[in-house]
């Protein structure tokens, strides 16, 4: 009798492979008084949660914010407390992390040799962030730390962080972001401005007072300070005054100190000196010789506001890099980066009296031919809000005179700033916006040139496409609705143009202006009416 042969059956329903675990990710940030570093797990769909914090004092800014140089027992401090902060990374298995440094190193003579130094020590890349990174990544926290409590921002909201290099502001409307600022008042910042001084302790105080009604003035003049009903404080100088005055907390459960108790700790606590503060309050040095400064300020704008009181959630800088490195991951947040920038951006139209109808016409159908012609300019999604920017505003300039406008309307745009854009965002709008009439780059404009090859040829592709974009609505009546691109056989563009009454300004504005379009893509550009309408 033969032996039945055996058989291995596979099971019908294999088990699935075990899903895998997301490695740590870290956030290491480098202000003016101190690096700290956070280790942190972010599994998809699920809240981050903290591994390790550390922190180590060191005062960058110190030297910085007197010499204009980074000192070299400042830069040997940082650079110990980065190797043991990289010990720690790499104990923890990180597998992303971003490094950023605010104020005191980007202010610095020698701030690239600094992060030259720490990548060849420490193999850690330093990314030197400006005012306007650091109000997004602290604005990212704070909606966060918000999100189940959105009664507190919706009545208008003064946002306000005191460092120790600057102060960073934002102004929330309904919970965007139309203003925002970096601002000289920063705790050692203002510290080391008095270094010298050998008056006494009460004239000192009267000088820093002095010092911060000036820049609040022209704070003033760029945001509606009086409209804010809400005011929110961020950093350890007030987090010990929710200490110290044993605050109670708000409707949605968070620290907040009243208004008039508040004004009145301040004015207690600058009647101290420094031995005074360490001894009554055993603080550190660094921390007692940066709290005067640091409440004054906050004292001082919270009194340029309608806000009851001041509420101090838990949120930080470091808190936003970690929202923003695991939303990266996991592609989320650029539409809410897109809608804080465009809100900004509205701001500073309505404050130079654009028309504002005009203006985001040409802005969607400056997206809308992006969007249609992306196979051509290779062009990702941050370049489409910066031409959204550039067209929304192209025409800011009228503001300062109608004859050459595209001229000061470059101006005016390198000189501003719009909530999530930096400088070099800031550069290229600027840039794309000046070209949205008359003539066409040139080698002879120091501010194209001035540009990298990389940032000319964006703007080349951009400014192409506002060109276009603007010529559609030349009457400024919003009579096309709708165009489409076609590409006819030989090669060449169709604009298929939906609109309603006569189009021939239009048409020929669109002829005109299609000259850069065909230098940048080589095709030529006709005109047709849809025949939707016929």
């Amino acid at each position: 009798m033969a032996t039945p042969r055996r058989r291995t059956l596979a099971p019908k329903n294999p088990p699935p492979p075990a899903p895998e675990v997301p490695r740590p990710v870290a956030v290491l940030d480098l202000g003016a008084s101190a690096v700290r570093l956070v280790v942190a797990e972010a599994p998809a769909g699920q809240p981050i949660r903290i591994l390790e914090e550390a922190s180590r004092g060191v005062l960058l800014g110190k030297d910085t914010f007197t010499s204009g140089k980074l000192g070299r027992s400042a830069v040997e401090s940082a650079l110990k407390a980065l190797e043991g902060f990289r010990r720690v990374m790499d104990t923890y298995g990180v597998g992303r992390y971003r490094a950023v440094a605010t104020s005191a190193v980007r202010e610095a003579q020698n701030r690239d040799a600094f992060v030259d130094r720490v990548r060849l020590r420490t193999g850690i890349d330093i990314e030197v962030i400006d005012g306007t990174e650091e109000n997004r990544l602290t604005y990212m926290a704070v909606r966060e730390t918000l999100r189940q409590r959105p009664g507190l921002l919706a009545q208008d909201t003064l946002l306000v962080e005191v460092g120790g290099g600057s102060a960073d502001i934002s102004f929330l409307r309904k919970g965007q972001p139309i203003h925002s600022g970096t601002y000289p008042l920063g705790s050692i910042r203002m510290r080391q401005s008095l270094a010298s001084w050998q008056g006494t302790q009460e004239q000192g105080t009267r000088l820093l007072r002095r010092h911060i009604h000036n820049v609040v003035d022209d704070i003033r003049r760029e945001m509606p300070l009086r409209e804010a009903k809400n005011f929110i404080a961020l950093g350890g100088d007030v987090r010990f005054a929710v200490e110290q005055m044993q605050a109670g907390h708000d409707g949605d459960g968070l620290p907040s100190l009243p208004r008039e108790p508040f004004l009145s700790f301040v004015d207690q606590i600058t009647s101290f000196d420094v031995e005074q503060l360490i001894e009554q309050y055993r603080l550190h040095q660094a921390d007692a010789e940066t709290l005067v400064p640091a409440l004054l300020a906050y004292r001082e704008l919270v009194i340029e506001t309608g806000a009851e009181a001041v509420t101090v959630p838990d949120a930080s800088l470091r808190a936003g890099l970690l929202l923003d490195i695991t939303q990266a991951e996991t592609g989320q947040g650029f539409e809410d980066f897109s809608r804080q920038v465009m809100s900004s951006a509205a701001a500073l139209g309505d404050k130079y009296r654009y028309d504002a109808p005009h203006a985001r016409a040409v802005a969607a159908l400056a997206v809308g031919l992006f969007d249609q012609l992306k196979a051509e300019h290779g062009l990702g999604q941050r370049e489409r809000v910066l031409l959204e920017v550039a067209a929304l505003l192209h025409d800011v300039g009228n503001y300062v005179n109608l004859r050459g406008h595209h001229k000061h309307t470059w101006y005016i745009l390198s000189v501003s700033e719009i909530f999530g854009l930096g400088q070099d965002d800031m550069a290229i709008v600027a840039n794309v916006a000046r070209y949205h009439r008359r003539a066409l780059p040139q080698k002879s404009h120091l501010p194209y040139m001035a540009l990298d090859r990389e940032a000319r040829v964006v703007v080349n592709k951009l400014s192409a496409i506002l060109r276009l974009a603007n010529a559609l609505d030349a009457d400024h009546l919003q009579k096309v609705k709708d165009v489409k691109v076609i590409q006819e056989e030989d090669g060449d563009w169709v604009l298929d143009v939906d609109g309603g009454g006569d189009l021939t300004m239009e048409r020929l504005a669109s002829l005109a202006r299609s000259d850069f379009l065909t230098e940048v893509f080589g095709r030529r550009v006709t005109f047709r009416e849809s025949r939707a309408r016929s």
